[in-house]
């Protein structure tokens, strides 16, 4: 479970920026709310980022993507001369790090790991647990010195040291050594966290709705997702999984577009397809791909990490929830994770949306609600709405877009009507 985030010097962030889901203590109803063992605050199952365009909004899923990336890869699959895939904030020195940390809970127990990097090593690596509350150190690393191991901390650690290149994580190492201490935070980054980013592009989306496909081979997993499409009031009463094996003429056309694919995918032998029933008079007729809207097919590609995540636990990051999607069907997302008969595993889904309808519904708590916006130098910065201390009932999709806890675009009134440039005529 994920209690915070944090970053620095990644694409349009400079200074450090957190991500909190711990809850605030706010009046009012706190159901919905986690609350780990091991933890006396408790945890929030949403949480939504709004700003205007190109403010900082998906470089805040892409920086967590990053570091889940780094930890998944380093070792496995970058190569020993490769440059780290980091993007620093624009205009600083490029051997600046870049840091990135987080604070999770594992079998009841905080843990905090975090590295700083730049485009030729990592440059400082940390694990801490706090059992009973108390802090361990369990490994901390610095360039250029001898990896500093905790007294607490078992495995054969010194060998895997001796296996860590500079351009790779020890915990990444040590995970592909079958590390049994450091495997659950290994696992916890490549099984429990999920992303779903810019599935607009139909590439994106293409493949989204092939792994709902293969997740509907499972015939529970099947039966939430069609009783979910049927509730959204789709006119679909169920599905159809095609499965083919994949072409050699697709097999070199999915090759070609690797470079397209969310990081680590990798390219199928079997195709999976999915046809929609579609209910039409008195009778239920399959719908090619091509026949749908594409707010249908956004909504399906999404249900399958959903409906997986709901079962299993983790984290998903969703980059523009409101992407095709009617507002009531963003709301029915957000509250699949807030109820705990829906989310008994605890799953929790963090979003970037443009939709400000969600503020007025009720479904997300002030603490849920955080922005991103630029200052005067290009620099984003990340905040929640409870710095600004609203009232309980404040209409807060109003403040927002009155302008009242920023992250909104400003556009010129000159810009609307033709005179952005003046014409030398003075008032």
């Amino acid at each position: 479970m994920l209690l915070k985030f944090r970053f620095s010097n990644f694409r349009s962030f400079r200074t450090e920026q957190e991500l909190s889901l711990i809850a605030s203590k706010l009046p009012g109803s706190g159901n919905g709310l986690f609350s780990p063992p091991g933890l006396r605050e408790q945890v929030l199952p949403v949480a939504a980022i709004y700003g205007a365009n190109a403010s900082g909004k998906t470089a805040v899923i892409k920086a967590f993507e990053f570091m889940a990336n780094a930890v998944r890869f380093s070792h496995s699959q970058w190569q020993p001369d490769q440059r780290i895939p980091v993007e620093p904030f624009a205009g600083d020195e490029p051997a600046l790090p870049s840091e990135f940390s987080v604070d999770v809970i594992l079998a009841g127990v905080r843990h905090q790991y975090g590295f700083a990097a730049n485009s030729q090593a990592i440059l400082r690596e940390w694990l801490y647990i706090y059992p009973k509350g108390q802090r361990q150190v369990w490994f901390e690393r610095s360039e250029g010195e001898p990896i500093s191991f905790g007294a607490k901390m078992p495995g054969e650690n010194k060998t895997i040291e001796g296996l860590t290149r500079k351009n790779s994580l020890f915990l990444s190492v040590a995970a592909q050594n079958n590390h049994e201490d450091l495997s659950p935070v290994h696992r916890w980054f490549s099984e429990s966290v999920s992303f779903e980013i810019g599935h607009v592009a139909l590439i994106g989306r293409d493949y989204d709705r092939a792994t709902t496909a293969r997740y509907c081979q499972d015939e529970a997993a099947k039966a939430t997702i069609v009783r979910l499409l049927s509730r959204a009031d789709l006119g679909i009463a169920g599905l159809n999984v095609q499965v083919t094996q994949v072409s050699e003429l697709s097999k070199k056309v999915m090759e070609l577009l690797r470079p397209s694919l969310p990081p680590g995918a990798s390219l199928p032998e079997t195709d999976y397809a999915i046809r929609l029933l579609h209910r039409v008079a008195d009778q239920t007729v399959p719908f090619e791909s091509d026949q749908e809207s594409s707010g249908t097919l956004a909504y399906l590609a999404l249900l399958g990490p959903v409906v997986r995540l709901l079962k299993n636990g983790g984290t998903l990051w969703v980059d523009e929830l409101d992407t095709s999607l009617h507002p009531l069907m963003a709301i029915q997302v957000i509250r699949l994770f807030g109820n705990p008969a829906s989310n008994p595993q605890s799953a929790q889904l963090i979003l970037n949306t443009h939709d400000t309808n969600l503020l007025s519904t009720g479904d997300l708590r002030r603490d849920q609600i955080w922005f991103t916006e630029k200052d005067s130098a290009g620099s984003s910065h990340l905040y929640p709405l409870t710095d600004f201390k609203p009232r309980r009932h404040e209409n807060l999709e109003n403040g927002y877009l009155q302008g009242r806890y920023g992250a909104i675009p400003f556009i010129h009134p000159d810009y609307l009507t033709g005179n952005a440039g003046g014409n030398g005529e003075k008032s």
